[in-house]
């Protein structure tokens, strides 16, 4: 767990956030528990090049001359470009868990793979609860446990870091080995989808 600082002040409402955001500002909300919703804006670059730094850092942000310990709960990003359009953060107490949303990382290598398998990985992060102090930078994954053909890690099989309890159903599967298909199983899938593209097309 790490922390970082950033300096916000109260939202401008004569302005909209289109227009914050043409200036270099982006909307923001702090929220929490036992204190009323507050709207904010911050330096966009400023806020993109520390994020980026570590998505799942104690966010110390000063709010005119107030300074909230946070999260960053949710990034609403615009799709075409990937910019910032507005950032929700959490106000966080150091007694109490919080969910948060973390990385997968996945490390070393499965025997099954070296011998042929097909890696297929189902989910790359998830979410864990925990005290802000003990928030991981990510979960680790060991591949090397996947030693034979449809081996599967599932969030059960997982050691998590001391104080982390994950949220997510215990029997979902991250990742796993499946048997390589055979020719004649790929011939035969591709037959299919372009049978059904045919079908659609005439549709």
């Amino acid at each position: 767990m790490s922390k970082s600082q950033l300096t916000a002040k109260t939202r401008n409402n004569s302005l909209n956030p289109r227009q914050l955001r043409s200036s270099g500002k982006l909307p923001a909300t702090l929220y929490g528990k036992g204190m009323d919703s507050v709207s904010l804006e911050l330096d966009s670059k400023e806020f993109a090049t520390t994020y980026k730094k570590d998505k799942n850092a104690i966010f110390e942000l000063k709010v005119d001359k107030e300074i909230y310990s946070t999260i960053v709960k949710k990034v609403q990003v615009k799709a075409i470009n990937d910019n910032l359009l507005n950032v929700e953060f959490q106000h966080i107490r150091a007694d109490e868990a919080i969910r948060i949303t973390v990385a997968i990382k996945f490390v070393g290598e499965s025997p099954a793979v070296k011998a042929g398998g097909d890696l297929i990985t189902n989910i790359t992060e998830m979410e864990v609860e925990c005290l802000p102090a003990d928030i991981p930078s990510a979960i680790e994954i060991d591949l090397s446990k996947l030693k034979n053909l449809e081996d599967t890690i599932t969030v059960a099989d997982v050691s998590y870091p001391k104080g982390v309890k994950p949220i997510e159903n215990s029997k979902t599967f991250i990742v796993k080995v499946a048997t390589p298909k055979s020719l004649e199983q790929l011939a035969a899938e591709e037959a299919a989808e372009a049978g059904e593209t045919t079908s659609q097309e005439s549709a």
